[in-house]
């Protein structure tokens, strides 16, 4: 599976046109039905381990996250009701740009939550994520729109939403808190509160067993994913790290 998802992302990374309804990659692995959801929350408030992550939808390494390490999360973790999820707004790469495509497609993410979508919208903008790289133009309102019908949304009221400026002030508020939590570079993934460096999945999933030993073991072998998605060391080298 995980060598699929890598050859669809090189077969679609030629070419620098932003896409249109016709050539958006529908998420591989998107978030399942059954998971309970409240907004950017996944799973139960009861859950023994807390997973936090800040992400920018820009962000390469955050896209390598999404796709190969946070369904086994969710499969592994999520839906056994040993750890709640949570996705957090760290929109910074596209500061300073106009437009701002990071604050832009967080707004519209969380738009889509408005509709009890934000996990399609996420899964969706991550899969349709610049091949080419940030601040290209890529995240347009023609792109929005289009993953807008493509995940069922009213778009009347989503037009509404994404003219209100609270949502993006409620985008930069949480990027602040975030910076006031540590977070420099994108993913950042907090486990029960302790900002983690992200090696291998087993060692993601090691610790998560160690904080709830009695919660129901998981295979972390068998679906393991393939690559570490570490941040950036700095904005050179992907635009993922905070200057």
């Amino acid at each position: 599976m995980i060598a699929t998802i890598i050859l669809v992302i090189v077969l679609n990374s030629k070419g620098t046109a932003a896409p249109t309804p016709a050539t958006l990659i529908p998420p591989a692995n998107p978030v399942a039905a059954s998971i309970p959801r409240q907004g950017a929350l996944l799973g139960s408030s009861s859950a023994p381990v807390k997973i936090d992550a800040y992400e920018d939808y820009q962000c390469p390494y955050c896209q390598i996250w999404t796709i190969q390490w946070e369904p086994h999360v969710i499969q592994d973790f999520v839906a056994t009701g040993t750890v709640q999820y949570q996705f957090h707004d760290y929109a910074f790469i596209g500061n300073g740009k106009s437009p701002n495509e990071s604050l832009d497609a967080a707004v519209a993410a969380q738009c889509a939550g408005d509709q009890g979508k934000f996990w399609e919208y996420h899964d969706w903008l991550y899969a349709n994520q610049n091949p080419a790289g940030e601040n290209k133009g890529w995240f347009t309102r023609a792109t929005i729109d289009a993953i807008a019908g493509k995940v069922g949304l009213d778009q009347a009221v989503f037009d509404t939403c994404l003219a209100d400026p609270a949502k993006a002030t409620a985008v930069q508020a949480e990027t602040t808190a975030g910076t006031a939590l540590g977070v420099n570079s994108t993913p950042s993934i907090f486990v029960n509160g302790k900002a983690i460096s992200l090696t291998t999945y087993t060692d993601l999933a090691t610790m998560i067993r160690s904080l709830a030993p009695a919660s129901p073991s998981a295979s972390a072998g068998a679906s393991a994913p393939a690559a570490s998605p570490s941040p950036a060391s700095s904005p050179a080298a992907s635009g993922s790290a905070v200057p």
